[in-house]
């Protein structure tokens, strides 16, 4: 560590010298630790390792302009990754005007020439409304950050347009008037207040997992119970914040390791460009890759709080938590069903109405959770993968992976596996 709020991470292990001469691209953050950066500089490092370069982690709660030139000075980089989520740095152009540079999360417009990525907020509401639906419940609800911020506002009229299009009512939790030095206490006292006069059975969508335990906290204080009167989905599928939740909190799964790699392929296709360019025409130096690109949601992971959705009879509940238990040992539709004192139509009918799917489908959901984690983060051959989730045979697996993804489960590991430690 350089000093207070100063770190750098080298891919590789390997020490700064080393990385000077194997070329290194840096990634300028303001946040120092939390899922989704490592997320993300996981995948800057996954490309970073195929092209044999080192990635490198910078972090500091701001950034001043003689700051960056002396980074840039002694690293020396071969291109940047500037993540804006916490904040944008400023980015001066006379700096990076040799230096390929690409941009996660930065207001659009802002960034000039250079590549600027960022989670697609329509594809977010759509999965999220698609998710709360299920149960057709008589109304909706959306909670934004309790720090304003323009990825909540985004993810908040995105989801508004989506129920407009559905012709569903939404209310919308707004922070105005907010008190410029509102502390998360006095925001969640105010959202007590408001999640006391919704309807009964609504669906809450909280924009982040951080917003959807503030949500928790003031559900209990109006005595709404999670899921009883109101079902809660969230978005990060931050596991220290959602599994620690009372109760455990559905969030949506937005790919950060994918997001990192996308932004480092981008300054790797500059230096490409570049280089052919010089090859053709020395007075040629083209360092823009585009626009960017965004990217939509990877799945939705369910817990307690989305649990028996529609009618809620204890039965279901327990029986999703039993799936989660169970799915990826072997545990059949026929087997759980004969657990209850209720009929075979009965009871379908029940978990339909509550989830919105079949038995089945949950249970297959289930497998091909732990399917993907094993494939992504594990070097377990695919046919016991297969084995390991339940699935009864690698053909029967194969057969759900290219249904669902459009990919085998080979195909789908290349695309999608994380560098290994």
């Amino acid at each position: 560590m350089g000093g207070p709020g100063y770190a750098r991470i080298n891919a590789t292990g390997g020490r700064a010298a080393e990385a000077s001469r194997r070329g290194v691209v840096l990634y300028l953050a303001k946040d120092c630790g939390s899922y989704s950066c490592v997320s993300k500089m996981a995948g800057i490092r996954r490309y970073c390792l195929s092209r044999g370069w080192d990635a490198e982690w910078i972090y500091r709660p701001s950034y001043s302009a003689a700051e960056l030139a002396a980074i840039v000075a002694r690293h020396r980089p071969i291109g940047c990754v500037a993540d804006g989520v916490s904040g944008p740095i400023r980015l001066p152009p006379r700096l990076f005007r040799g230096i390929p540079l690409s941009c996660i999360g930065y207001p659009r417009g802002t960034t000039g020439d250079h590549p600027n990525f960022h989670f697609d907020a329509a594809a977010i509401a759509k999965s999220a409304f698609l998710e709360l639906s299920a149960s057709r419940p008589p109304c909706y609800a959306a909670v934004g950050c309790w720090v304003p911020m323009l990825w909540s506002r985004r993810r908040i009229g995105a989801f508004r347009a989506v129920a407009r299009a559905a012709a569903a009512k939404c209310r919308v939790f707004s922070a105005k008037p907010r008190p410029a030095d509102e502390s998360p206490d006095d925001f969640a006292r105010r959202l007590a207040q408001w999640l006391a006069s919704l309807p009964m059975h609504c669906a809450v969508f909280a924009v982040s997992d951080e917003t959807a335990a503030l949500v928790v906290r003031a559900a209990h204080a109006a005595h709404r119970a999670i899921p009883g009167s109101l079902t809660l989905l969230s978005v990060d599928n931050f596991q220290d914040i959602c599994e620690k939740a009372d109760p455990p909190i559905s969030s949506i799964q937005l790919d950060f390791e994918r997001l990192g790699y996308i932004a480092a392929k981008a300054v790797g296709e500059m230096l490409d460009s570049r280089k052919a360019a010089a090859a053709e025409n020395p007075m040629e130096n083209p360092l823009s890759a585009g626009p960017g690109s965004i990217a939509g949601p990877l799945l939705v992971v369910r817990r307690k709080s989305t649990a028996g959705r529609g009618r809620h009879e204890k039965f279901i509940i327990d029986a999703v938590e039993a799936i989660r238990a169970g799915a990826c040992d072997g545990l059949s539709a026929a087997a759980l069903i004969a657990r209850y004192p209720v009929s075979k139509r009965l009871f379908t009918m029940r978990f339909r109405e509550a989830t919105g799917h079949s038995v089945l489908d949950e249970i297959t959901h289930v497998r091909l959770e732990k399917a993907c984690e094993l494939l992504a983060r594990t070097d377990t051959p695919v046919a016991a993968v297969a084995d390991f989730c339940g699935f009864g045979s690698y053909q029967a697996a194969d057969w759900l992976f290219r249904k669902r993804f459009g990919l085998s489960m080979g195909a789908w590991r290349a695309a999608n596996a994380a560098p290994r430690a």
